[in-house]
């Protein structure tokens, strides 16, 4: 170990390694192309070749250098038995010949079964010196290492990281020394696997170190000053391919195959995530792991092996065995304070870190419980027992104000160092002068609770989890027995209640986040805990929750969930009262004395009816209601409007705009995203004007952008400024988004809620306008239009130029969850056919032939003269040509045209992100195919003019990119007073790029985005830098389907994968209703099968349990990708236990089952070759003759007329009679009818059927 570096206490080491299709042995892929998970890697993406796919299976020993995959330098081949040996130059060489041309080519060896590890986040300059500006504190500073600034170099670029070699070793010895032989474990980590769409850390396996290798210096070609070292050193463990391991691997290979023939296997219930706190040590390739969150990181695999055997048939027993020993080690390793060096820096030193790392290494003893705060007692009655202690800071001062803490004070310190805490959560937890919990939190209430450390940390970016404080409080029978904890603090067994109620809280937030529910059933609750990866098991059950139930109200709210109870959250509890007190108040209140000649409004925008005599029966039912839901907006204190995409939501909303009485009295527009904001500004006329949420809420302090936390505050002030409020896409507001809006207006006189609730729920929990809007509608029975109730809006009538007629909103509206005609079903055989106008459907087989498909499309519907045209690709993305080059720029003027007015000209859409048919792979395939010449000139060394490739997805000068957080602090061109770019912003790099007068190529990139006409934001370089970064800026040709929610493009592509477990209803819908022009569906499965989504089960929305304004009952439904619960409050279900698709079918069947009349809902019916779907087939064996009943619910629409004018004629072409002229026909036609306004007769039901039971 060189002078300057430190050996610290024990550690375990985190090791990250891309997915391999096969499993890590040393080969490549069996279907490199296929593996996009590893995409995830920046030198993977960057590095994976186009025709990988020829050397699928190869040993990597076996290939050529220049033929090995860039996976191996991500330890691809951790499993692998063979040596293999690998040249390795500089990467700064070729690009600063000044400083590092001297530094020669250096083999460095990959050692059989083992990783060469390189730990990034320690050779980060940031990382190592501190940052302030970012609150980062330096690692050499912590431990007192002998790094030196002086010594880094002074180069003519900047770097972000270590370049000396002296400062390399210092921290790279530091880090190795710390992994000690046998005693420390390697836990192999994947950033992305194709078993679940999940951001988080996927644990791979984990094993023993059973050694570190040698650091490698680099060779030199010439004398020069700089020297430096390989940062790789191999790490070897006792992992193995075949079984025979000292550890395990998780059995997801074996999960994956098993999906193949059972795509109904939930594979994400199968994966070991790694801990949610501990996401850093889970970072940067390597890092070290504290024995704490490595049995954190046990019971999560554990947890995960249990389900995978529930699930389907794999060996885990033996893993599991393993992990239950290890637990029991690390236990008695781990010692009584894992969170010691946060203690100590809360209680007041600057090294506390440094100090516990010392303090393990002099006292510890292998296999016995090292208690510190006895060490500590020691050494502060006689110093001489740890004499460095005054050197690292614990001095006189120190011992004195130790000696001196109250006993409570000790208590509480001796806990918080019981809790593996970072730094900044032990401080504001131990220091009542920084203590920022949810509610005032004394220390004695801390003591008597410790969970309400967790509980009440809820308003913290860095949120204390739940299992932290349990492992602290509930630590191993080794551990209690060396250091009993204290009463009041000590638990009383494993259901202690304040460690039930912590854990239904935990519960409780998971399944907002992570579900979108806001209620749970007691039942969900209870098998959730029994899930949970916990030890000792927190074994819940029905009479443990009603013997707390007086505690658990103190936190929690009880409710009902179909007939039994169920609990929420108390923020969601408040909002549920906040939102529906407000709009019950604004509903029942006095209307707006507001007379206008509504549809002279109406007829004046949009001029004369059409001369057709069917089309202006189209509209006058279009004006009709439009005029209506205007004179509703106008005069109700609340309302809300709803409508699919081409029904005029944004006309009516200007129309009500430009009215003096409210244009007069201010109008504020808000809405979830930047796009969305932008469409609405608009849509209005008033550019400029509106604001995201986030932003108008940060401004009120109500939302956090550090945590993404919206919240209420009734403390802080509110908007009085403005009379009429509108927001739009409010399908996407989560409860407290709503409430958080609710709490933050006030003086608002006209409350106005836009969007379409058939869309996708919200990224978050609840779903709100869906909620709202089912209170407020009219009934279903009987049919009514215009769609109007007090408070409730609806248009329903496509405007001319996206009439209702139309193939793509016939489509669109199949899966709509609404009621259909009759006649509708004709939408299957044209898409099958390909004759469903402004749709275009294209098959693809296998999972390689999608990138060639979507490719095909591209040139076809972009108009491209073939799949070399980058120039006419280029235009596509608002690129200008001259002289045969493209060039991207800026509008000159604010709201000008330039390169990002055409961003939302075309867009690929995808449920997915991973797999050839995710949208990583898409675009990586769409960047390579028509970028390549940008590429090339981004590469250049000389000469060049664009910035290099940025971040792992390369990004070049002109790609389509999208914004991926909220950040209000860009630098931007020209400088704007308030710099806010919205989470979801699409726009176009439009820089930098290098003119005349500049010395240097430019390295920032500079975003123009569609939002946001004429203004640059610069992202810098460094943001792009970083082995395991993840940059604010993505590629967006493709996007998934949640991204697209709330933008409208020209041309739509959207690809749909052969069994694709996120696909549901609402997704296809709101996918389907992107595009303005025509859309284009990719599709690997029959596309027919597409149905299957549009059935009732398919619901996304319905599978969340809210309780906004009623309780909801779940119930199980039987899918395609197996069973499921639903919310019965938002279906129609028979007593069959049927699902059909509106009340009154729901009441025809329920009349039919009741008299014994056997029928099939929606059985499949070939009527002139064409396939349809009857509502009711009815066959009486008896007498031979087959009924089909169709319901017609709303006859007076004239599309839907003529939709069904067509299928009775097909019925009666195949000899299908109507009922009343059946007269012994073997095929008879039932047509039962709703008049407007009357609904469904019940008697004439009855009369028929008793026909049909003769």
């Amino acid at each position: 170990m060189i002078d300057g570096a430190r050996k610290l206490s024990r550690q375990n080491i985190t090791v990250r390694v891309p997915w391999h299709d096969t499993g890590w042995t040393g080969h490549v892929c069996a279907a490199p192309s296929a593996n996009t998970s590893c995409l995830a890697l920046a030198r993977i993406a960057l590095g994976k070749r186009a025709d990988q796919d020829k050397f699928a299976g190869a040993a990597f020993d076996m290939l050529a250098a220049p033929d090995l995959p860039p996976c191996v330098d991500e330890r691809a081949g951790f499993l692998s038995g063979q040596d293999l040996f690998l040249t390795k130059e500089h990467p700064y060489k070729a690009s600063s010949p000044d400083t590092h041309g001297h530094f020669g080519e250096t083999s460095l060896r990959f050692e059989a079964y083992s990783a060469a590890c390189i730990p990034f986040g320690w050779m980060l300059r940031r990382q190592v010196e501190g940052d302030d500006r970012l609150g980062i504190s330096g690692k050499a500073d912590a431990f007192r290492l002998g790094y030196d600034v002086a010594r880094e170099p002074d180069l003519p670029f900047t770097t972000s990281w270590v370049q000396d070699k002296s400062n390399q070793l210092i921290m790279l010895d530091t880090f190795f020394g710390a992994l000690e032989p046998e005693a420390s474990l390697c836990v192999f980590y994947a950033k992305r696997t194709p078993l679940a769409e999940d951001h988080r850390r996927v644990i791979i396996g984990i094993g023993r170190v059973k050694g570190v290798g040698q650091s490698t210096e680099y060779s030199y070609d010439s004398p020069g000053t700089l020297k430096g070292v390989l940062w790789e050193r191999n790490v070897r463990h006792s992992l193995r391919s075949n079984g025979k391991s000292d550890g395990f691997l998780m059995p997801y290979h074996a999960l994956l195959a098993a999906a193949e023939g059972d795509p109904s296997l939930d594979l994400a219930a199968c994966v070991a995530f790694a801990p949610d706190d501990q996401f850093n040590a889970y970072s940067f390739g390597s890092e070290h792991l504290d024995d704490d969150a490595a049995i954190a990181s046990l019971l999560a695999c554990a947890a995960a092996l249990r389900a995978a055997v529930e699930r389907a048939d794999v060996e885990v027993e033996a893993s599991l065995q393993w992990i239950d020993t290890e637990i029991a080690r690390l236990w008695k390793a781990r010692g009584v304070h894992p969170g010691l060096g946060s203690a100590l820096s809360a209680f007041g030193l600057d090294h506390g870190a440094l100090l516990a790392h010392e303090m393990v290494r002099t006292g510890a003893e292998y296999g016995k419980v090292f208690d510190a705060f006895r060490f500590i007692d020691g050494f502060v009655a006689d110093p001489q027992q740890f004499s460095q202690a005054e050197s690292l800071g614990f001095g006189a001062s120190f011992r004195e104000k130790w000696q001196g803490l109250p006993s409570e004070r000790r208590h509480l310190l001796e806990l918080v160092a019981r809790c593996n805490l970072q730094p900044n959560q032990a401080l504001r937890i131990y220091q009542p002068s920084v203590r920022k919990l949810s509610r005032p939190t004394t220390d004695t209430e801390i003591l008597t609770n410790p969970y309400l450390i967790f509980e009440r940390d809820d308003e913290a970016a860095d949120r204390i989890g739940f299992g932290v404080i349990d492992r602290g409080v509930f630590p191993a029978e080794a551990v209690r027995q060396t250091a009993p904890i204290a009463h009041p603090t000590e638990m009383t067994d494993a259901i202690d209640k304040r460690r039930v109620r912590a854990l239904m809280i935990d519960l409780l937030e998971n399944a907002a986040d992570e579900n979108g529910h806001t209620v749970l059933p007691r039942s969900w609750l209870v098998q959730r805990a029994l899930a949970a990866p916990l030890a000792p098991k927190c074994m819940i059950d029905e009479d443990v929750i009603a013997i707390n139930s007086a505690w658990l109200k103190e936190a929690l709210t009880e409710g009902i969930a179909g007939d039994g109870p169920a609990y929420k959250l108390r923020r969601y509890a408040v909002a549920r009262e906040m939102i529906g007190t407000a709009i019950r108040k604004r509903v029942k209140a006095k209307r707006h004395d507001l007379s206008h000649q509504w549809r002279k409004l109406v007829d004046t925008e949009f001029g004369a009816l059409p001369p057709n005599a069917d089309d202006q029966k189209d509209e006058e039912r279009a004006r009709c209601e439009k005029a209506a839901s205007l004179q509703q907006l106008a005069q109700s204190r609340f309302s809300v409007l709803v409508g699919p995409a081409g029904s005029g939501k944004t006309t009516i909303l200007r129309l009500l705009c430009e009215l003096p009485q409210v244009n007069e009295r201010k109008v504020l527009l808000l809405a979830p995203t930047g796009k969305a904001r932008v469409r609405l500004e608009e849509a209005t006329g008033r550019l400029g004007q509106g604001k995201t949420l986030a932003q108008f809420l940060q401004g009120l302090s109500r939302y956090d952008g550090a945590s993404g936390r919206y919240y209420w505050n009734p403390i802080a002030p509110r908007e009085k400024g403005f009379r009429t409020v509108i927001v739009d896409e409010c399908s996407m507001l989560t409860e407290d988004q709503l409430a958080a809006l609710l709490d933050a207006i006030e003086g608002v006189e006209r409350l106005i809620l836009v969007g379409d609730p058939r869309q996708l729920p919200p990224i978050g929990a609840g779903r709100p306008f869906v909620d709202i809007c089912r209170k407020l509608a009219p009934p279903e029975q009987p049919p009514i239009f215009p769609r109007l109730s007090n408070g409730y809006a609806e248009l329903t009538v496509i405007g001319r130029q996206r009439g209702s007629g139309r193939g793509d909103v016939l489509l669109a509206r199949q899966f709509s969850g609404e009621a259909l005609d009759a006649g509708a079903d004709q939408v299957w055989d044209a898409l099958n056919a390909g004759t469903l106008d402004h749709v275009r459907s294209v098959s693809w087989k296998g999972p390689s032939a999608v990138g060639e498909s979507l490719t095909a499309e591209l040139i076809h519907g972009l108009k491209l003269a073939g799949p070399g045209d980058e120039i006419g690709f280029e235009q596509s993305l608002g690129g200008s040509a001259y002289e045969g080059n493209v060039y991207f720029w800026a509008a000159r003027e604010i709201g000008g045209e330039g390169a990002a007015s055409r961003s939302h000209d075309w867009q690929v859409l995808s449920p997915i992100r991973a797999g050839l048919a995710g949208v990583d792979a898409l675009n990586l395939a769409v960047q390579r195919q028509f970028r390549t010449k940008t590429k090339t000139r981004a590469q250049a060394t000389r000469y060049a003019k664009i910035p290099k490739p940025a971040g792992p997805q390369g990004l070049l000068w002109g790609d389509k990119v999208i914004n991926v957080r909220n950040n209000g602090r860009r630098r931007t061109y020209p400088e704007q007073q308030n710099t806010y770019v919205a989470n979801g912003d699409i726009g176009i790099i439009v820089g930098g790029f290098k003119t005349k007068k500049m010395k240097r190529r430019p390295r920032n990139l500079e975003v123009e985005f569609s939002s946001q006409r004429g203004v640059k934001f610069t992202y810098p370089h460094w943001e792009f830098n970083g082995d395991d970064g993840s940059p604010e800026l993505e590629l967006a040709y493709a996007l998934t389907v949640h991204k697209t929610q709330g933008s409208q493009f020209g041309h739509t592509f959207l690809v749909v994968p052969k069994h694709c477990r996120p696909l549901t209803r609402e997704l296809l819908y709101t996918a389907l209703t992107r595009h303005r022009d025509q859309l284009v569906i990719l599709h690997e499965d029959e596309i027919g099968n597409l149905r299957h989504y549009a059935e009732p089960a398919a619901s996304e929305i319905a599978r969340r349990m809210t309780d906004l304004f009623e309780n909801p009952v779940p119930i199980e439904v039987m899918t395609g990708t197996g069973p499921r619960f639903l919310d019965q409050q938002l279906l129609h279900r028979t007593s069959r236990n049927e699902l059909v698709r509106s009340k009154a079918e729901l009441a025809i069947a329920e009349k039919l089952h009741a008299m014994g009349v056997p029928y099939v809902y929606e059985q499949p019916l070939t009527l002139g070759g064409k396939m349809r779907w009857p509502d009711f087939t009815i066959e009486d064996d008896a007498s031979g003759i087959i009924y089909y009943w169709e319901h017609l619910g709303m006859l007076s629409d004239p599309a839907y007329a003529q939709r069904w004018t067509a299928k009775r004629s097909a019925y009666l072409a195949e000899g299908v009679e109507p009922m009343d002229s059946a007269n012994g026909a073997e095929r008879v036609l039932i047509e039962t009818t709703e008049a407007e306004g009357a609904g469904l007769d019940m008697l004439e039901i009855e009369r028929l059927a008793k026909i049909v039971l003769g």
